[in-house]
Formats: structure tokens, sequence, C-alpha cells
């Protein structure tokens, strides 16, 4: 992944929080450097090792790292005549023994956790190298005295020759003659020799050497004659012992720089190990997760989080800030690739778009690069090729670039580098321009991203391309909710609901004129009215199928506990049954005179035989001997105890995989009922925009169809301004509302007549021509039986009896004794007692109308409610004896 993306999600700042999580300088430097990989090998073992540096983590500690540094520095002097001191054989020594304790905790782990067994194990064994240091260097990084007999036998003739200096000069202080010329009692030292500081006027009264002068020339320091032979004795002293501590450290730094390599391969395996610690403290404090990685698997995020947004809370509550100040982090669900391949966010300024597209874009490279994600249970991602972004303001005075041309320059490398393994995000798609203009141009990006097949996210504010995902397969909206009450946003994430930007409500609160709010409403409406009601129409049956979508992740969790926990209890009822096994193979090598322990008796007996025949045993007690049942003599493991749970876990798996599968029943469900939801909604677009070209292209003396009857007319006169039109008709001039004319739905609607099928037969409208017309009004029937009624569940077919035809059951009013049912787009209500269920000798329901998908729960709304043997109701804007403006249908 490039760095221009890295650096835009701020993944440094993510580094340097899993560094803070480091032991040592050595993990430190490893941390701030990481980076995603595309290896789905590589990917998987890294989370696989950190998972098992988790569990490490949790039961048996982090690894020891105590004394272990970067010793890169004293490993280059620590060569024959490199200089190094004991302090650098002392920092080596040190890590080296750090190197021994992180492999013996490895050594410790169980077989399990094999991954970072393996990389701890790798750590070569530096006991004989540690042994050498520790034998000449002690903890304060000084050769010892011990290191040599002769280091050994020069330290204490040193110390002999220093006693014995140290007495002749004291001798000369305690002298009257000598005490009278110096300028203090004191002696002091010059270049590794005693010297007494003299008068410089009796100078001439001690005989020795004069080795310098005070700086006023007040004081000569002079060493006596008595103590020259005795310094220059310790000065040859001190040059052999330097030698052969220079001898030494050579022979240290031969056998260290023997092993160079391996240290320096031992160095890298320590930072991989702290490295690897860092990032299991980092998961286990924030409670992150191990996605599933798959190769072209669908991208979803459950719960997931902004890592810094994390970071920011965990700041703020470390350093004290009071509850009510801090800035809590909301997660939010987030799929690609299952349903859909393109999300496209709308909402509010600020509402949480851009760290949307900023979480999931995190969230894939930290799993890449082996770290947990802040995600729930149950996730998974694809391993990407590339995350491509486009976010934030580019703005280049340097290059003459504008906003929009910087975003153009930028989305014209994505689509260049784009292909179904990389994933797109896009911030602001069609900003920064004409709003016609960037709508088509982000309608054409779209469409390329949909050609190439890349899973995509994309934030905008423009109308036209959340309808765009009304009107394409493969693409979805989202929103990101706002309280209009408190003018908040609350940055929770609604897949498959578009998203208002609040701009007028935003503008009403800060005191904007109302006659300029109340404009501003009306022309909001005029400009995207059908579009906000085709919305509406379709968010409570969508936000149903995201509820039955949550429900089914969950209980398929709980399925996976559940299943997890039985596979461990049934393991260790194996285990117990492998012991008993054991143990009754051991019965056949017990002798006679083996000690056993007998159940209700407060001492052991011995053993005098077996008869297995009789399957009991006989123990001699010392006062008398006993048949023990052999039964009593196994010992007491736990088998039916764990038998039983182990039911009970089969009894609990076995409810949770039937819940589990009526929630993924209930979603699919639901998410088809949306489905046919939405193909109503784009329908009745492709109704809206034929109505528009039909009135555009309308002329006066043209016939022309209309929604009332007799269904058509000649257009006498058409104001488009005032929306009015006046028709000719059989029946007298009509005054119409231009909604009024070319209906596009309804009994008045063109329909399309199918030929015969046979030849002699005629014509007749097929199933699909009736789709949209009222149900006749029959003969009543006799009433059903309300309980069998009422036991039909809501979308099922139901019976219409005066109507002698099927319809779709949408609701059950008890109290008043009706029910709401549907055909075609008609909804209207009937007496329950008109109602049977449906059997076999009643006629099937008649299909929708051609390119209608068939209403149900999820689709009312869409068209008025007919009265019976009546128009359908007027609109409020519609004349008496008018039917309402398609518009109003939409």
């Amino acid at each position: 992944m490039d760095e221009f993306t890295l650096s835009k999600l701020e993944f440094d700042r993510v580094r340097g929080v899993l560094a803070r999580y480091c032991r040592c300088s050595l993990g430190r430097h490893l941390a701030l450097r990481i980076g995603p990989s595309n290896r789905m090998e590589t990917v998987g073992r890294w989370l696989n090792e950190t998972s098992q540096m988790v569990s490490a983590l949790r039961d048996f500690g982090l690894p020891p790292f105590g004394g272990i540094s970067d010793i890169t520095p004293e490993l280059a002097k620590a060569t024959p005549g490199g200089g190094a001191g004991g302090d650098t054989f002392s920092l080596i020594a040190a890590t080296l023994e750090g190197a021994g304790n992180a492999r013996a905790w490895a050594a410790a782990l169980p077989e399990n956790l094999e991954l970072v067994r393996e990389m701890a194990l790798a750590l070569p064994d530096f006991a004989p190298e540690l042994a050498a240091i520790r034998g000449v260097i002690d903890a304060r990084g000084e050769v010892m005295d011990l290191a040599s007999e002769t280091l050994a036998r020069l330290r204490r003739e040193i110390a002999a020759s220093k006693q014995r200096i140290h007495d002749s000069i004291y001798s000369y202080i305690r002298r009257p003659e000598v005490s009278r010329i110096l300028q203090n009692p004191v002696v002091t030292l010059h270049e590794d020799r005693f010297v007494l500081p003299v008068k410089a006027e009796h100078r001439g009264q001690l005989a020795g050497v004069v080795h310098r002068m005070s700086a006023s020339g007040a004081t000569v320091f002079i060493e006596p004659n008595e103590s020259v032979e005795l310094n220059n004795r310790l000065v040859e002293l001190s040059e052999h012992e330097r030698r052969e501590v220079v001898r030494l450290l050579d022979e240290l730094a031969i056998k260290i720089s023997a092993r160079r390599v391996e240290i320096a391969a031992a160095l890298r395996t320590l930072a991989q190990i702290d490295l690897l610690s860092a990032k299991a403290q980092y998961a286990a404090q924030f409670e992150f997760v191990a996605p599933e990685m798959t190769q072209h698997g669908p991208l979803q995020l459950h719960q997931v989080r902004h890592p810094l947004l994390i970071e920011q809370e965990y700041q703020q509550e470390t350093t004290g800030v009071p509850q009510d100040q801090r800035h809590g982090v909301v997660p939010i669900d987030v799929r690609l690739g299952a349903d859909f391949d393109i999300l496209i966010i709308t909402g509010s300024n600020t509402g949480g778009k851009t760290v949307a597209l900023k979480t999931v874009a995190l969230a894939a490279v930290m799993a890449q690069s082996g770290l947990h994600i802040p995600a729930g249970r149950g996730s998974s991602l694809p391993v990407l090729s590339d995350v491509l972004l486009d976010v934030g303001d580019e703005q280049s005075l340097q290059q003459s670039l504008s906003t929009f041309g910087a975003h153009i320059r930028r989305v014209n490398n994505i689509l260049r580098r784009a292909d179904r393994n990389c994933l797109v995000l896009l911030d602001e798609l069609g900003s920064g321009t004409d709003p016609d203009e960037g709508a088509a141009i982000g309608q054409a990006v779209l469409d390329e991203l949909a050609r190439l097949g890349c899973p995509a996210m994309v934030t905008t504010h423009l109308g036209v391309l959340k309808a765009y995902a009304f009107n394409h397969r493969r693409v979805d909206n989202a929103s990101v909710e706002f309280d209009t009450r408190t003018l908040r946003p609350t940055y929770h994430l609604r897949i498959g609901e578009p998203g208002e930007s609040h701009a007028i409500t935003v503008a009403s609160a800060m005191g904007m004129p109302r006659t300029v709010i109340e404009a501003a409403r009306k022309y909001a409406a005029s400009v995207g009215g059908n579009l906000r009601q085709a919305i509406r129409s379709t968010v409570a049956s969508r936000r149903a199928s995201e509820a039955a979508r949550g429900e089914a992740h969950t209980a398929r969790l709980a399925a996976q506990d559940a299943q997890r926990q039985y596979n461990a209890r049934l393991e260790e009822l194996n285990r117990l049954q492998e012991r008993f096994a054991n143990w009754l193979a051991s019965l056949s090598e017990m002798k006679a005179g083996d000690e056993v322990n007998v159940p209700g008796h407060d001492r052991p007996g011995k053993l005098v035989r077996i008869q297995f025949n009789k399957q009991v045993a006989v123990v001699d007690m010392s006062d008398r001997q006993i048949e023990v049942p052999l039964a009593e003599l196994m010992p007491q493991l736990g088998q039916e105890s764990v038998r039983g749970e182990i039911q009970n876990l089969r009894q609990q798996m076995t409810a949770q995989a039937r819940q589990a599968e009526e929630f993924r029943r209930q979603a699919q469900h639901t998410q088809d009922e949306y489905q046919k939801s939405l193909q109503q909604q784009r329908v009745k677009q492709q109704q809206y925009e034929a109505w528009l070209a039909a009135i555009g292209q309308a002329k006066v003396g043209q016939q022309v169809g209309i929604s009332l009857p007799p269904g058509a007319g000649v257009l006498s006169e058409i104001d488009l301004p005032a929306g009015k039109a006046k028709v000719q008709t059989p029946a007298g001039l009509l005054e119409l509302t231009v909604q009024q004319l070319f209906p596009q739905s309804g009994p008045f609607a063109p329909r399309v007549v199918a030929p015969a099928r046979q030849a002699g037969r005629p014509p007749r409208a097929q199933p699909e021509d009736i789709g949209d017309r009222p149900m006749p009004r029959g003969h009543a029937a006799p009433k059903s039986s309300r309980q069998a009624v009422l036991a039909v569940p809501p979308g099922e077919m139901i019976y219409v009896v005066p109507f002698h035809k099927q319809a779709t059951l949408v609701r059950f009013n008890v109290e008043k004794g009706q029910a709401v049912v549907c055909s075609g787009a008609f909804e209207m209500t009937v007496p329950i007692a008109d109602l049977e269920p449906v059997r076999d000798e009643h006629p099937p329901r008649a299909p929708a109308q051609r390119g209608q998908a068939p209403h149900g729960p999820a689709s009312r709304g869409g068209a008025p409610e007919p009265r019976r043997n009546n128009p359908p109701p007027q609109s409020q804007d519609a004349q008496p004896g008018e039917n309402p403006p398609v518009e109003q249908s939409m």
C-alpha cells in the first residue's frame, strides 16, 4: 500500500501507540516500521502469532525482557583491539541473559502455542559466552580481581604500594619542620602521584620533584624524594594491570565475535518477540479481535471502532477528564461484497462519514499488518492488494490545482490502479464543482468502479448519487444518523438508508430568518420531493432487514460458542476415558502386597488377590480380610458429571442452531421484501420519468391519456408554469392538472395486450394487465371461520370472498373486525368476516403488472387505497372528480 494512503489514514499514529507497549528499543524500532502485507499466507501467520501471544499473555504472563537492549553498537566494538570496556561486555551479557530467559519462558508454553514457541526456541544458547563474561566482568561493568591470578596479584601489589606511599607522604605532614612550610596540611594527587603543597618561598627546604605551580604562583606541588621511587613502582604496577585487563577483554571479544552473526540474528528474533508481545498487549487492553481473513471473500465488520478514537478516549480517561466531557467511540457495522459491492454514504456534515471510511481502511491495514482489530467477533476481511483513498483537501498552490482538480487527479490515479482486490474509498465524490456536472462525473466514476468489481465506499451530499443506489444492482445506500432534536450527529451508520444533510434544520436553529427557511423548504420539496418519498417508503423494511441480519449474526456467534464449549468438554471426557482405560490396564499389573485405598476405611490395605470373575478384590486390612468391589477401587474421575454437561450442551447447541436458522430465514425474508419494495420504487421512478417525457412533448390537438373517465381526450390547452390543462372528451371539456395527463398507472394507464396463443382464439389480457386495477366487487359469500383466518400470518395469501380472488394479507385490526389486504398496487380494508384461508379450490392470485414487484408488508404505501365502486381518493391538490397527480404516488 502506498505511503500516501498510510499517511492519510494516520497509520503512523497507530504505530506509535503500538510502540508504547514494546519493552525494549529493539521492538520499538520495529513497531514504528510495520506495514501491511498482501500475501494471504503471511497475513494469516502474523494474525495467528498475535492470537497465540494473547493466549500466552493471559495464561503465562509476558515474556521476560529484563536487561535486553539493542547491543548492535557494542557488538561492533567487541572485537580484539576494538576498545570494548567492561561496560560494553556488561550490556552484552545482560542481553544474552535476557535471550536465555525468553527461551526458557517459551519452552514452558503448551504445544498449542507452537508459533510463539518456535519463534522463541529459535534463540541460540549463549550460556558459554555468558559464563565467560560473568567470570570477568562484575555487575558494575568492572573487571573483577579474580578474572585471572595475574590480575589478582597485581592488584594486591598495587594496594600495598599505595599503602606505603600513603604512609610515607603522610609522615611528612606529621613532621614539624615540614608542616611549617606547607600551604595547607593536606596531600593532593597529580597525575597518579602524591604531592605536597609547599609555599613558594620555602620550595628549597623540601627535597623532591616539583610537578607544578599554582595559578597564583604562591604554591608549588612537590613530590618528596622518599615517595618518588614508591610512586614509580606504583605506576609500573598500574601499567601491568592495564595490560592484563586489556588481555582479558580481548579474550572475551574473541569469544563474542565468534558468534557475532548468531547474536545479531538473536537480536532480530528478540525484536520480533517484543513486537508480538506489544501487539498482544494492545489487543488485550482494548479487547481487539482477530478477523477471519479470506482471499476474495466479503468485507464484514461488526461493531468496528476507529483505533485512534479509542486511544483518544483512553488518554482522556488516563488524564482524569470528567466522564461527561469525554468523547465516546460509537461502533459501526459495515459490509461490502456480500449483497452489494459499493456503499454510498450520505448525511450531515461532521456526522462521521469520513471517519467511517478511515475506520474501515485502518481495520484492513491493521489486520494485514498482523494486528488484531477493534471490532466484534465474527468480523471478516479479504486480503486486499491495495487500499486506494481520496480524502481531504489536496489543493496545491505550487501546482496550481484547485480542490476539484486535486480530487480528479487522485481519482484518476485510483481508477488506473483499482481492481477487484482493491478497496476504494472516495470522500465527497463529485464535490468542488457545479453540482450537476459533479453528479454526472460521480455517476460515471461509480459505473467504472462497478465495472471493475472492486469494493468501494463513497461519501457524498449529492442527491443524484443517492438515487444511483436505487437504480443499480450491487450498490446500496447508507447514512450517518443526525439527531434533529439536539442538532448533533449520533455517528451511527445505517446501511440501506440514505441520509439528509439537514442543512435547513441547522440553519433554522442558528437563527436564519423564518421567511428564508420556509422558502428554502419549498425549493427543497420541489427539487427532491419524489426521491425523498421513495426513500421513506423503503426505510422501515430495510431497517427491519438490517435488524434481522444483526440478530442472525448474534445467534450464529452463540452457536459457535456452544460448539467450542461442547468440543472442549468432549475432549475432557475423552481424557477421562483414557485415564479410566489406563486404570483398567493397571489392574492386570497389580500383585499381592500392593497398597490400595478402600472407601469407608481410614487406612489403606494390602491387596491379596483380584477375582475378575466376581469383579471383586480381596484386601487385607491387617485385622481381617474383606472383599471390595472393583468399582469401589476405581478412582472418581468425574465422568458422570462431564457426560451430563455434554448432554446439556448438545441440547443447547440444537436449540441455538434452530434459533440461528430461524433468524437467518427471517433476515432472508425481510431482505427479499426489501428488494421487492426497491423494485417497486424503481418502476415508479421509470413511470415518473416517462410521464415527464410525455409532458415535455405534449402539443395542443394531440390525443392524450387522462386519469379520469373516459381515459382519453384531445388536448385543447396546456399551461405548464401554472400546471393546468384542458382536454376535450365526449363528455365535454375537462379542466385538469398537468399531473392528470398521461397516467402511468391505474385503470386508465396504457395496457399491453398479448396476442392470441392459438390461431382462431381471440386475444385476451394477460394476468399482468389487471395487476394495477381495483378488485371487482362480487357477491358476498358465507362467512369463514374467524380462528382460521386470524391464524394466517401477514405477508401470506388470503382469499377475499366478495371479490372472488386472492390478495396479500397486510395486517389485522381485530378490535374493529377489519383487515388490510393488498392486490396489485392497491390496498384496501375489508371485514375479517369476508376473508377465508387460501384453499386449493380458490383461483390463484393474478401476478403483478410487468416490471412491478408483488406487494407485501414491506411495500405498502406506494399507491392510494381505492374505495369500493368509486375512483381512487383525491389528493390535496386535485379538484373534485380528479385523480391524484402521478408524483404523489412516487
